[in-house]
């Protein structure tokens, strides 16, 4: 039995396309804004990062807490969010002691899904990032490098989610450069809007978005937005994020003779075989180090 989900998840396609459905956490005590007041000036400043309430989906939101500041400290960003159009992400919240029972049943939950789909052993990597932000704000496009189940604790959303590894939405090597830890990031195009599935997002329900799904989200105009991303790996995930570093180091290098490397897909044998070679890679002083 799962405690953190209220169907049963045996229908959903991991990676494949996105899908609704319902969580059991609603009014969990850790997620008030009472509560997040409390604790998130208690955390580390690296993993608290706020802006001003975003409202341009081509924005690059990994630096808008640098490039858009809303002039508040943290505590009058939290008290005044309703009313002063404000964005507050959080890193790993789970490390924090209100979160970790939370974390660690999401993380058990999680597992018995990875196990049940035949994706590997156990959830790996798993994280928590936290969202809150004011009526109306936005969250730009971009994608995450790890599967995402998404939940609603307060307020509305519009998500839209765009096909994992579609070369329409995001180019092979925005894909891999990201993946691979680098400052490029996707651009926004509105031309590829039709192309995404939308959702109305309400309290008390969770969104699985596939690894590598561009996607966007436009809170509701009528309260405070709070939700939670547990974000995780399988061992297909792990996989394909290996063969796009893989690739990202081989198109810097192919690239200046005009040529470029296959496309990583999930069946490919060449796929595998680049994910393999990853860690060789990363060895300091090896021939393959030198190449890659």
């Amino acid at each position: 039995m799962l405690k953190s989900f209220e169907e049963d998840l045996g229908r959903v396609s991991f990676d494949v396309e996105p899908m609704k459905f319902k969580h059991k956490l609603i009014g969990h005590p850790s997620l008030s804004l009472e509560n997040l007041a409390k604790v998130l000036p208690e955390l580390p400043k690296h993993q608290v990062m706020y802006s001003k309430a975003l409202n341009d989906l081509g924005i690059n939101f990994d630096r808008a807490h640098i490039d858009h500041k809303n002039g508040m400290c943290l505590v009058e960003t939290i008290e005044s969010i309703k009313i002063n159009p404000s964005y507050i992400a959080v890193k790993n919240p789970e490390n924090h002691p209100t979160f970790k029972t939370l974390f660690h049943d999401m993380e058990s939950d999680l597992t018995k899904l990875v196990q049940m789909k035949k994706k590997g052993t156990k959830a790996k990597d798993a994280m928590f990032w936290l969202f809150i932000a004011s009526p109306n704000a936005q969250t730009p496009f971009h994608f995450d490098r790890y599967s995402n189940f998404l939940m609603q604790f307060r307020g509305s959303k519009e998500i839209a989610v765009f096909p994992p590894l579609d070369q329409r939405v995001i180019s092979a090597e925005d894909y891999e450069a990201y993946i691979d830890q680098t400052e490029k990031r996707p651009a926004w195009k509105p031309e590829i809007d039709h192309l995404a599935q939308k959702f109305h997002f309400d309290v008390g329900e969770a969104l699985h978005i596939p690894f590598s799904s561009g996607h966007y989200v436009k809170n509701g105009p009528e309260d405070v937005s709070i939700s939670l991303s547990v974000f995780f790996h399988t061992d297909e995930t792990i996989k394909l994020s290996n063969a796009m570093r893989v690739n990202h180091r081989l198109r810097r290098r192919m690239n200046k003779f005009g040529l470029a490397p296959s496309e990583v897909c999930k069946s490919s044998r060449r796929t595998a075989f680049k994910a393999h070679i990853l860690p060789m890679a990363n060895l300091d002083g090896g021939v393959m180090s030198r190449f890659l």
